[in-house]
């Protein structure tokens, strides 16, 4: 375990110094700005800045079709990316590389321990595997994207992110219809989390298809929730209704996890997008949830007329590039810098952080030479060493391979003992699931128990009878909640819904 966190804390160190070096070769070798762009189903906005000044921003419309709010629907790539070239000519907000947005939903993120290779695996294959366990989505439709943010006190964690392939796609191909290469593409809300820029913060972003929640503990987006909604046929009263009771549950959720560590009442809410703030009455929120709300001030140089809450994606993702902030102060966290973009859609060339590093490592090479030759001794006692490390290793998974072919009979015990644990309380959830299920009259197919996990396939004569399913479900009391929903959600009608039940609870 030793070794583990040293190489974890010398892999944090390196990574800090390239990205110093990385923004330092961008003032040496170029004058020019970070250009963002962030889309949601109705509009785009671009965002230029210099350092830490907003020089230059545009937004355009989205005319498209009416079902950009569907999971698979969208403006048509040349579509798009005909709006988004006549907005960059028009604007003259140019630029090669840009830093985009990706929607968050039906996206999957959880913060997890640090998966241990198995011998002949590789780290991408342990958070694969990993990811199997706890995303409730096929994994062949999930690019899947990870970051370590924080050695705990007993094992490191990372902030492992699934996002749907099509959402990429589709993105990716419009941005190049456009002439334009997307460098990095980021979730929103993660965008919105550096934004911010808070240890422990609330963060509600309206759009006119989607809001996303966040609830932010130490710098990192410990929960985040993006749920569709149709805020048009709603009175300003039901928005805030609507959003307070989703973020009451989704806090509830937080402090139900955390009992030692339940958010402040002093927590600041932050309140961004592109809904206005005469649409959503902030007074009621702010009432009914007891947060008091603050204004977004992130660190840039804003122009007066410059609208923040609307731009504060853009904000967020040109953040990236700036110098790391010094509000937060914890010297454990990594910060935030996932790139969901692809590896088969990053062209290889030697960027300015490569040649720098090419060029650091020769230098060092000289410099460290004569150190080399007066050291070899100790360098080869200690190759000895190693070699004797390499047989303790060797032995050592050998026993670890022995114990892991003990790992099934013992996971059935635990799995048997913990329906015998259940007693009544397993007859209980199953005879609310099919009560439930008669009552709308959804068709329960099969239904499968596992430790305090129970899988329910079913389906219904429409999608609004399979969502007013899952929704009886999680009022009932008797299942952790939000229940997270399957694939094509809200609008399919069958599929497969797991459920947590509370015995399960620690």
């Amino acid at each position: 375990m030793d070794k583990g966190l040293l190489q974890l804390d010398i892999s944090t160190a390196g990574r800090k110094l390239q990205k110093a070096i990385a923004r330092a070769s961008k003032r040496w070798t170029t004058t020019g700005g970070v250009v963002t762009l962030d889309i949601d189903s109705t509009a785009i906005r671009l965002l230029e800045t210099r350092g830490k000044a907003v020089k230059n921003w545009a937004s355009a419309s989205l005319e498209s079709s009416e079902a950009a709010t569907e999971e698979e629907a969208g403006p048509e790539a040349e579509s798009l990316g005909s709006v988004v070239k006549e907005l960059m000519n028009s604007s003259g907000i140019k630029a090669r590389d840009i830093i985009a947005s990706v929607s968050g939903l039906y996206s999957v993120s959880r913060i997890v321990s640090m998966p241990t290779p198995t011998p002949g695996s590789t780290m991408e294959e342990a958070f694969e595997d990993l990811a199997r366990e706890t995303m409730p989505l096929v994994e062949d439709k999930l690019y899947l994207t990870w970051q370590t943010i924080l050695p705990g006190e007993n094992e490191p964690q990372a902030l492992l992110i699934g996002v749907p392939r099509d959402t990429i796609d589709n993105e990716v191909q419009s941005l190049k219809a456009a002439g334009v290469n997307p460098s990095i593409l980021e979730l929103k809300t993660i965008a919105l989390t550096r934004a911010v820029n808070r240890e422990q913060a609330l963060i509600l972003n309206t759009e006119p298809g989607s809001f996303d929640i966040i609830v932010v503990v130490n710098g990192i987006p410990e929960i985040i929730r993006t749920m569709p909604w149709q805020p048009e046929k709603l009175t300003p009263e039901e928005k805030a209704e609507h959003l307070a009771v989703t973020m009451e549950l989704t806090v509830d959720f937080h402090n139900s996890r955390h009992p030692d560590a339940q958010l402040n009442p002093d927590t600041p809410l932050f309140i961004t997008g592109q809904i206005p703030e005469e649409a959503i009455p902030r007074d009621k929120l702010e009432a009914r949830l007891g947060y008091p709300i603050e204004p977004l001030a992130p660190p840039l140089e804003c122009p007066a007329d410059f609208p923040v809450s609307q731009y504060a994606v853009n904000i967020g993702l040109a953040l990236r590039e700036a110098e790391p902030s010094e509000g937060l102060g914890n010297e454990g966290l990594l910060s935030l810098d996932i790139n969901l973009l692809p590896r088969t859609y990053r062209p290889w060339r030697p960027s300015a952080k490569q040649v720098y590093i090419v060029v650091a490592l020769i230098a060092a090479t000289v410099l460290l030479f004569p150190i080399y030759q007066i050291t070899s001794d100790t360098m080869l006692k200690t190759a000895q060493l190693e070699s004797k490390l390499d047989l303790f290793n060797k032995e050592l998974e050998r026993r670890k391979l022995e114990i892991a072919q003990r790992e099934p009979l013992q996971r059935a015990i635990a799995e048997y003992d913990t329906i015998i644990n259940l007693g009544g309380g397993f007859t209980q959830d199953l005879a609310l699931i099919q009560d439930e299920a008669d009552q709308l009259g959804v068709r329960v197919q099969d239904v499968v128990h596992q430790g305090n996990k129970i899988t329910i396939t079913c389906q219904a004569d429409s999608y609004l009878v399979f969502r007013n399913y899952l929704t009886a479900l999680e009022k009932s009391g008797q299942f952790l909640t939000p229940i997270p929903p399957p694939e094509g959600y809200p609008y399919t009608k069958a599929g497969t819904i797991v459920v947590e039940t509370k015995t399960g609870e620690e």
